[in-house]
């Protein structure tokens, strides 16, 4: 350990670790009650269980996963335990998950953040990651095909990745009305990862905690600010409009990453330009992961490349930080607008895309959708959990045709009824031709689509379903970017004809 020493005064912090952990967790207490109490409402107290299930399993694991650890090492397993807080990172690591996840996925994922996001490194202290940001990353890398069906329906960040982050203002509102609307949004009333909906509470917990001098407000100030300010900026340039920049805030992971996860007082510069850097990188890299990149949201690994970049920072603004208060302050202006710029840059060069975006209502207007080819997917592959249906309609020994139903992404019922208090995934339908002499698709028609429109159904265009015919099981279909859940529905539906052709 480095000591530094320093020419009195000084100043003595009244704030203890233990204090600043305890305000922390009753913050954190606070959002999960709300968790459980929004799934209660709207979901049944099956599924508040559920959060409160997932909640303890994860605090259990990480108090586990440390015991066995302190006791391996020969420490003092109550002193080790009662000093890690690996409470914290276990109730932070459930909050930024979906209510979806497996029980197994989140038990293991904690098990991994607390060991190699916290224990490999010396304990707490001395990591150099968030641990619930690596816990976070590896569950959405690796078990993101264990999730289980309790709660349907497309997530905010989940419609805007549908247009790449960029899309009109008019498609910005019509999103946002999907959702109930800016006071919604603020409310928390909607469906996304169970901590990170409620922007008053959230919000709320930021305050308290800077009150309470258990946080420096530079770190969350400048990160959701710099998220708004550049994302206004380049709504503004694209003819976003303000609500552009509102939704970037309001929806995904920005408010509960900015008050819980970039204030990591171990994972984040101790100087406080250091701290105004970190956040405003953040901020940039979050929406360059947006706008530039496949994931819904980004917030997670724009924490955890800022946190590789904290030494760094340190080292930019090591000194006397009165003495040289001149040239620190020439390196935070130029440190800022080359993020700045960079962040501008990515924005200048994003394509505005329109779509079919449901209103509030649920209808739709229907406009022209370019459509992003990811991996193919296999049509071996196993496919089981759309849970596909054939019934052969007609086979005159040279094609049969199939009438298929798979499971969709459940926005909407079969009826066109909104489902938000359901929880049954609704079927997508199609008949499918097969030449029984060669076992390959002939012809593909999509009689009913349960997914969700101006998201899924970017995936039935009639260009897009062509490229089923002349497929066999032994091929690969193409996958549609931004509708991978629907792709995989009709990729189901076309395994199960060809499946039923062949007799298996």
């Amino acid at each position: 350990m480095k000591f530094i020493f320093k020419p009195a005064p000084h100043y003595r912090s009244p704030q203890s670790t233990s204090s600043i952990m305890r305000d922390l967790t009753l913050c954190l207490l606070a959002v999960s009650i709300f968790a459980c109490v929004y799934y209660a409402m709207n979901y049944g107290t099956e599924v508040a269980m559920r959060v409160g299930i997932m909640l303890v399993a994860s605090v259990v694991a990480a108090l586990a996963t440390e015991a066995i650890w302190f006791a391996c090492t020969k420490q003092n397993v109550l002193e080790g335990i009662t000093s890690s807080y690996g409470w914290v990172t276990a109730i932070i690591l459930t909050l930024i998950s979906s209510v979806n996840v497996s029980y197994y996925g989140l038990i293991i994922c904690t098990v991994l953040a607390i060991l190699f996001g916290k224990l490999v490194f010396g304990g707490f202290g001395q990591n150099i990651f968030n641990p619930a940001a690596f816990g976070a990353a590896v569950l959405m890398s690796t078990f993101a095909g264990s999730n289980v069906d309790v709660v349907s329906g497309a997530t905010p960040t989940v419609a805007m990745n549908s247009f790449s982050w960029m899309t009109s203002a008019e498609n910005v509102n019509a999103i946002m009305g999907n959702y109930g609307g800016v006071l919604n949004m603020f409310l928390g009333q909607y469906v996304s990862t169970m901590g990170s909906t409620c922007a008053v509470l959230l919000l709320l917990c930021m305050v308290f905690l800077i009150v309470r001098k258990d946080i420096d407000w530079q770190l969350p100030v400048f990160y959701i600010g710099g998220v708004f300010v550049l994302t206004l900026l380049i709504g503004l340039i694209k003819g976003a409009g303000f609500n552009y920049a509102l939704f970037h805030v309001l929806a995904g992971g920005v408010l509960f990453g900015g008050v819980f996860m970039v204030t990591d007082p171990v994972t984040s510069p101790v100087t406080i330009p250091g701290k105004i850097l970190f956040g405003l990188g953040a901020a940039v890299f979050t929406v360059i992961f947006r706008l530039r990149s496949n994931m819904p949201d980004g917030v997670l690994y724009s924490i955890l490349i800022m946190n590789m970049l904290t030494p760094a920072l340190d080292k930019i603004f090591d000194g006397n930080q009165i003495k040289n208060a001149s040239s620190i302050l020439k390196k935070v202006l130029i440190g800022s607008c080359c993020f700045l710029l960079v962040g501008m840059g990515v924005g200048a060069i994003a394509e505005v895309k329109e779509g079919s975006v449901p209103s509030a209502s649920g209808s739709s207007v229907a406009l022209d959708v370019d459509v992003d080819f990811g991996e193919p997917i296999s049509l071996s592959k196993d496919l089981a959990t759309y849970k596909a249906e054939a019934e052969e309609v007609s086979n005159d020994g040279t094609t049969a045709v199939y009438h298929v139903t798979a499971r969709g992404f459940g926005l909407l019922d079969p009826d066109g009824i909104a489902s938000h208090t359901g929880h049954e995934y609704s079927r997508n339908e199609a008949d499918i031709t097969v030449d029984v002499t060669t076992m390959t698709v002939k012809d593909i028609e999509l009689t009913h689509f349960g997914d969700t429109e101006g998201i899924g159904d970017i995936a039935t265009q009639e260009g897009v379903l062509n490229g089923h015919i002349g497929k066999s099981l032994d091929d690969s279909i193409d996958c549609v970017t931004t509708a991978t859940y629907t792709s995989e529905s009709v990729a189901a539906m076309v395994q199960a004809a060809l499946n039923a052709a062949a007799g298996n």
